[in-house]
């Protein structure tokens, strides 16, 4: 449900820019999302195609880039990205603390016309 304000959000963001730079509609959003930001490809799609009506980003293509969370493992002095279950680092197996890298949230690009 978080999912509906960051992306009214990024509606507003989008249009705002474009209207800058006076365009008639966006084309493409590329969005970058974390792997541990609790934002949803999926969800973000849905409201987007709700709240973007009426708006220069309707009809707009979003695309994600996922990026995958990194630990840090005190043992081994060293990042390791998250395996798939678990938070164990690869190398010796002890659990990894998150970094920042993982949790990010932002509009990479905007393409209009």
């Amino acid at each position: 449900m978080h999912e509906y304000a960051i992306t009214k959000s990024l509606v507003q963001m989008a249009s705002s820019k474009a209207e800058e730079a006076g365009s008639k509609r966006i084309i493409e959003i590329r969005i970058v999302v974390g792997q541990l930001s609790t934002y949803f490809d999926e969800s973000i799609q849905m409201y987007f195609d709700i709240i973007s009506k009426g708006t220069l980003a309707e009809g707009s293509k979003l695309i994600f880039h996922s990026v995958p969370a990194e630990f840090y493992c005190s043992k081994c002095v060293s990042n390791f990205v998250k395996p798939k279950n678990g938070f164990e680092c690869p190398k010796c197996g002890l659990s990894g603390s998150p970094t920042e890298i993982g949790k990010e949230f932002y509009i990479e690009s905007i393409e209009v016309e």
